[in-house]
């Protein structure tokens, strides 16, 4: 399925970066399975020597090396963290057929943590990122980030523009629907109107008028 339908990315939603687990945290599973293949191969005529037992010992062999290859092709890499310019969002694949899709908006972020647990997170630059946001009781967690400070200023940066956007937005509603009615107010109303914009045009003239 493609990305932006996964999502219900929106028509003024742009996709800002995409995020997978680093290869560092599935790599094992790469390793194990190449492993699994290589020694099955290696001993399989002396394995069909034996019969029917030494097929099924090839045959499970063979089976755990590809279910761990593929495994982690198709289970770990198909994790990712979607940031757009209005939200973040986790897509976890917990199983073959089991996936979990989680998205927090910028209005609902209260913090982004960073942890790098162990030598090996500090040395290779990768670990955890959780997402809290103002609800308290849901926390978006991803792990194995390559980068994972990069990628918290990245969300903080983009929520303080989206923030931004949004006060600018509610700014020109306002000023439009002021527009709006500003035929049908009465002439106490206008000249009211007429004062304040003064006041702000010339705020030196309102003060000494006031003395």
């Amino acid at each position: 399925m493609n990305l932006a339908k996964k999502i219900n990315l929106k028509d003024d939603e742009k996709i800002v970066s995409i995020l997978r687990p680093y290869t560092l945290t599935y790599a094992w599973k790469y390793l194990f399975g190449l492993a699994f293949l290589l020694v099955s191969s290696f001993f399989m005529f002396r394995l069909f020597f034996y019969g029917w037992w030494g097929d099924i010992i090839y045959g499970v062999g063979m089976f755990i090396g590809f279910y761990l290859i593929f495994q982690a092709l198709f289970v770990n890499r198909a994790n990712i963290l979607v940031v757009t310019n209005a939200r973040v969002v986790d897509i976890h694949r917990v199983g073959w057929f089991d996936e979990i899709i989680s998205s927090a908006g910028y209005m609902e972020i209260k913090d982004v943590a960073v942890r790098k647990k162990g030598i090996w997170q500090s040395l290779f630059n990768y670990g955890g990122l959780a997402i809290q946001t103002k609800a308290q009781n849901f926390v978006l967690e991803v792990l194995g980030i390559h980068n994972p400070t990069q990628i918290q200023g990245l969300i903080l940066d983009l929520g303080q523009q989206y923030k931004q956007d949004i006060k600018v937005a509610n700014s020109q509603v306002i000023y439009n629907n002021f527009i709006k009615i500003l035929p049908n107010l009465p002439d106490g109303d206008l000249q009211t109107v007429q004062r304040l914009i003064a006041d702000q045009l010339n705020p030196n003239l309102g003060s000494t008028d006031s003395k």
